[in-house]
């Protein structure tokens, strides 16, 4: 263990001395992370934390030499767009817009947005404020008729890929008839369809957590480099896959038609995007080990999953026209059509189906969800500001979201979820955040559980280096609970002076989980959760009513309440360890 020592940390007028070492758990890490529950993050960010977002300047395009307009209230969008396409469609480009005000989807009966199709798009701005390179957005692009959540954004990428209707992923068996309606939050059915990921080849022997060779029927039409879903089934009507992903969780509550219809529906309730090392006979190499064990009897499966890399945002500031009335899935005496312009209809970066990408340097105003990576890996989203009318969610990581980095972050606004993860998000990495809303709004961190039935609710992500956040909670259709699965870490958190009513870390919203929250239950809702570092200055932290360190089946804490650890940064700390042994295999 390394010597004590001693750190100052300045709160307010006081000043606050906190003793600082080796976490256990990070001792435990280093000698055999196979068995620590701690995961390893060391994968996030732009391809996989080992090389930096790069700064291209060659092939650059200004647009005012091409046509596009600056500083005038007329549509650029239509002609970005041609733009794009032609630069995209001979091997890509940085599209430079030069300092100025670029108005786009400005035709209330025409409404716009741009789509980036290919890969090898960088857009690329002259400064991320006001006075630098502005994109307006006009009118909102709510989809009403049809999933509102994955309404379009300003800048949506891989709309040839994926369109906005539905959720993508590995489906149902083709032989399932035992299905039920899923209720959404706005008391709608979801449909039964699903953009599938079409099935290459079944996986023929068992392969453990941290193995990285994969043994396949066949290797058809794979490739070093590909993209793929690795998919798990439940084999029994009691859902033992499922309830391994959520343990300790045995049993459901009525209202969690996901997790109690995942054994009798077969769900393919582990997907988890990924790519390939290689391909050598019957056999493909990861780019980094499983993150748990992969057992014949789950009938485990290969799915294609084209993806677009190499696109790049940055250097702008982004702003809308949306006029900030906001209330939470809609004011009182809103419209279904107003609520769902409040949630959903505001948006101004959708990353879908990108892995290798970056944005960076880009502040967003007035925006009710300003970003998401939907299906997307390894993204660095890094130096961003969030700024202007409170909102909805404001960075929300969905579906099949995996070891993206996002980091370096400024909240000077709120939203109702200000960190959130849905469905399969797997080993994403949230640091270097600071929350400071100007309204005073309290901010939280989100999880919203399943997403869709298919899938299983967020495991194995980091929240590090984070100041102002107050609870982990929880939204999302009562049938899309519990919150989250297994293992998401804090690490290094001071929680926002939220103890105005009670001092009980964990909360969860469902009515019917009164006796939860009655009890002190509901970082049950989180199973398995790591906390390491969490404390607030001002008042002890409950959890279970408990101030307390508590090592148990359903959660694990270690300096509770006492300040900071070290490493001060898990993710900087695990990716270092990596990258000496991947030296030291090269040498």
């Amino acid at each position: 263990m390394r010597h004590l020592f001693i750190v100052f940390i300045l709160f307010g007028n006081g000043l606050l001395c906190f003793s600082q070492q080796e976490a256990i758990i990070f001792q435990e890490f280093k000698n055999d992370k196979q068995k620590c529950i701690l995961p390893d993050f060391s994968y996030a960010g732009y391809h996989y934390g080992e090389l930096a977002p790069p700064q291209i300047t060659e092939n650059i395009i200004d647009v005012t030499k091409n046509g596009i307009k600056n500083n005038t209230k007329k549509d650029q969008t239509k002609a970005v767009q041609q733009l794009m396409d032609k630069v995209g469609a001979i091997g890509g480009g940085v599209i430079y817009f030069p300092k100025g005000i670029y108005y786009f989807n400005m035709e209330a009966d025409d409404k716009q947005f741009l789509k980036i199709n290919y890969s090898n798009i960088v857009i690329r701005g002259d400064g991320n404020n006001l006075e630098g390179t502005v994109f307006f957005d006009g009118n909102s692009l709510t989809q009403h008729d049809i999933s509102p959540w994955l309404s379009p954004a300003l800048i949506q990428t891989g709309t040839q890929l994926q369109n906005t209707k539905s959720f993508w992923g590995i489906d149902y068996p083709k032989n399932t008839t035992n299905l039920s309606d899923v209720v959404s939050t706005n008391g709608r059915a979801v449909s039964q369809e699903i953009q599938e990921a079409g099935i290459l080849t079944q996986i023929i022997k068992s392969a453990k957590k941290g193995d990285e060779i994969i043994s396949l029927k066949n290797t058809q039409g794979l490739h070093t480099g590909d993209y793929v879903l690795l998919g798990l089934f439940n084999n029994d009507t009691s859902g033992t896959l499922i309830k391994s992903i959520i343990k300790p969780i045995k049993q459901f509550y009525d209202f969690e038609v996901s997790a109690k219809n995942a054994g009798p529906s077969s769900a393919p309730s582990y997907q988890w995007l990924v790519q390939i090392e290689s391909v050598n006979k019957n056999n493909i190499v990861l780019k980094q080990p499983l993150r748990r064990d992969f057992d014949l009897k789950y009938n485990p499966v290969l799915a294609k999953a084209p993806m677009l890399t190499e696109i790049g945002i940055e250097d702008i500031y982004i702003k809308s026209a949306w006029a900030g009335y906001y209330c939470h899935h809609g004011c009182e005496g809103s419209s279904k059509n107003q609520g769902e312009e409040m949630d959903y209809g505001w948006n101004a970066i959708n990353f879908c189906r990108v892995a290798n990408g970056w944005i960076k340097n880009v502040a967003m105003e007035n925006f009710t969800s300003p970003l998401y990576l939907l299906d997307s890996r390894n993204v660095t989203v890094t130096d961003l500001e969030f700024l202007g009318f409170d909102g909805h969610s404001g960075i929300k990581l969905y579906s099949h979201a995996a070891d993206n980095l996002i980091e370096n972050i400024n909240f000077k606004n709120n939203f109702t979820h200000v960190l959130s993860s849905e469905g399969n998000a797997y080993g994403n990495v949230f640091r270097n955040v600071n929350y400071k809303a100007a309204s005073g709004q309290p901010g939280f961190f989100d999880f919203h559980g399943f997403s869709d039935r298919r899938f299983s609710p967020p495991a194995e992500n980091l929240f590090e280096n984070i100041k102002g956040l107050g609870k982990i909670s929880g939204g999302g259709a009562p049938n899309n609970l519990p919150h989250t699965a297994n293992y998401n870490t804090w690490w290094n958190v001071e929680m926002a002076d939220f103890n105005a009513t009670n001092s009980e870390v964990f909360y969860s919203w469902q009515s019917p989980l009164k006796g939860l929250i009655n009890n002190n239950l509901s970082h049950q809702m989180y199973p398995k959760s790591i906390l390491v570092g969490v404390y607030q200055p001002n008042f002890k932290l409950t959890i279970n009513g408990s101030s307390s360190e508590i090592k148990s089946e359903w959660i694990y804490t270690e300096n509770f309440n006492k300040g900071i650890v070290y490493p001060l940064s898990l993710y900087q700390s695990q990716l270092e360890i990596r990258l000496n042994k991947m030296n030291t295999k090269k040498e």
